[in-house]
């Protein structure tokens, strides 16, 4: 038995998503990786000589024996990736790697000062990750600017308390969570408090 398609429905399909990966020029992108395994990700990348940035927070441990501190990512499942067009396939080809994150089908760029913002909280140990208790009123979408601390001057939008103390809040230019940001609440402020004043 002969089976013939027709040739209208073997047409490729034409994608209409773009895509800020650069032929020639590196830029930043965010990896999803498995669980536990971003530092595996990163030393593979290194290897294949291709740049890459793991932000880490330091955790200290206690056990009966002995006490330390470990080096953990701040941000789990995911390494950054600053690469060029054709080193895309290598970096999606790399053990434990599940993609490039997108917003919908587009593989979106993280911006220099994103990439600054998350050097200068894994590079500062006096952040605190503990939970206080004031509470910011924010509205869900406000403009926020943290005023103080390692991360003064980031902008974004405030998305949503999760306890007294952490906040959500997207960033700007990558418009996608990936991260909850735990800040005093002293240290946030509202533009919108700004322009009206």
């Amino acid at each position: 038995m002969f089976i013939a398609a027709r040739p209208s429905l073997l047409k490729p399909l034409r994608s209409t998503a773009t895509d800020d990966l650069h032929p020639t020029e590196a830029r930043w992108f965010a990896l999803r990786v498995g669980y536990r395994k971003e530092k595996v990700v990163a030393k593979l990348l290194r290897q294949q000589e291709i740049n890459c940035f793991l932000p880490l927070r330091e955790r200290p441990y206690h056990y009966k024996s002995k006490t330390g501190v470990r080096q953990i990512p701040l941000l789990g499942g995911y390494v950054f990736v600053k690469i060029i067009g054709r080193e895309a396939a290598a970096v999606h080809a790399a053990p434990f790697v599940f993609g490039f994150v997108r917003i919908g089908r587009v593989r979106k760029q993280v911006t220099e000062q994103e990439i600054e913002v998350l050097r200068r909280i894994s590079c500062d140990l006096s952040l605190s990750w503990a939970v206080e208790d004031a509470v910011l009123p924010l509205r869900r979408g406000c403009r926020v600017e943290i005023a103080r601390g390692p991360l003064a001057g980031v902008r974004g939008h405030y998305v949503e308390a999760r306890s007294k103390k952490a906040f959500i809040i997207s960033f700007d230019g990558l418009d996608a969570r990936l991260m909850t940001c735990e800040v005093s609440s002293a240290d946030i402020i509202s533009l919108a408090e700004i322009k009206t004043s």
